[in-house]
């Protein structure tokens, strides 16, 4: 009897011990994304820095679905808006400096640089455009 008993807690204890082990091995899930959109931008690191609104298209050379995204913003019409795409390996120092690391992304920014609208990836086909006509 003695002998059962201590042979179901030794099993009992490798068992433990066993999934303790596997538990510690795999890794937390992150509680906080690895990357972020910027929130604030420098407008004197872009074109016309005076202007009401700026829209900032992060591309890359290498990129398929920027062109789905320049094609989007090319079809807009708007005067209160300046437009500049910042193209990697050309403007790498500014992919860089707001830690763009996928690529497209599309922000508007106010005329104090608050980025008030952001969009990583292809955007619907009509959402750039609403967001642009509501401001």
């Amino acid at each position: 009897m003695l002998s059962t008993i201590l042979l179901v807690l030794s099993l009992g204890s490798f068992a433990t011990l066993v999934a303790y082990l596997v538990n510690n091995r795999r890794a937390d899930s992150p509680s906080v994304p690895k990357s972020s959109l910027p929130v604030q931008i420098d407008r004197e690191d872009f074109e016309e820095p005076h202007g009401k609104w700026l829209l900032v298209f992060f591309s890359s050379d290498t990129c398929n679905s920027c062109n789905n995204v320049r094609s989007l913003i090319n079809d807009l019409t708007v005067d209160s808006f300046h437009i500049q795409e910042i193209e990697f390996p050309k403007r790498k120092d500014l992919h860089q400096r707001y830690e763009i690391n996928s690529v497209p992304i599309v922000l508007i920014a106010n005329e104090e640089g608050v980025v008030i609208w952001s969009f990583a990836g292809v955007p619907p086909s009509d959402l750039i455009s609403d967001v642009v006509s509501s401001l």
